[in-house]
């Protein structure tokens, strides 16, 4: 039996269509016909999208929340203690391979949760105030502006001036 989880009144808020509880077997019914639509995304976006709705969705398997959700925190909001994977490693009390380890099971790397994190404060930073691109460059972990602005570029495509 599927007995209905304590949460159950969410369940009205996140799926459009009636739920059954204490049932011999669980399932998902939808019209066909869904499947013959044209997808409304183009292919980046979609990727973009598909690369943060999953850890919003599923609840990782034997772990509260998922490591790559804390590296990203812990990247975000204490740069300063998360400049290196020992430094990293210590503040999410892990060991340095434990940490790599992990996140390869998760299908992440840490230099591509960092470039992730730098890329998102740098836009934020360029668009929202009006500091000079030295200024971002440093404010995202770049020593200098030449190394910033190649690897905007390769983020993005775009320089960050324009």
């Amino acid at each position: 039996m599927f007995d209905a989880p304590a949460h159950v009144a969410s369940y009205q808020v996140l799926f459009d269509g009636p739920c059954s509880f204490g049932q011999s077997h669980a399932a998902l019914v939808f019209d066909a016909r869904y499947l013959a639509l044209a997808v409304r995304r183009e292919e980046a976006a979609m990727n973009q999208m598909l690369q943060h709705a999953l850890p919003l969705t599923v609840r990782a398997y034997r772990r509260d929340r998922l490591l790559v959700q804390r590296v990203r925190q812990a990247l975000s909001t204490q740069p300063e203690q998360s400049r290196n994977a020992q430094e990293l490693a210590n503040l999410l009390n892990l060991s340095p391979r434990s940490l790599h380890r992990q996140l390869q099971d998760e299908g992440a790397t840490l230099q591509a949760l960092k470039d992730e994190v730098r890329r998102a404060r740098a836009i934020e930073l360029l668009q929202r105030s009006q500091r000079p691109i030295k200024q971002v460059a440093q404010a995202v972990g770049f020593r200098y502006e030449k190394s910033f602005s190649c690897a905007f570029k390769g983020w993005t495509g775009m320089a960050p001036g324009g």
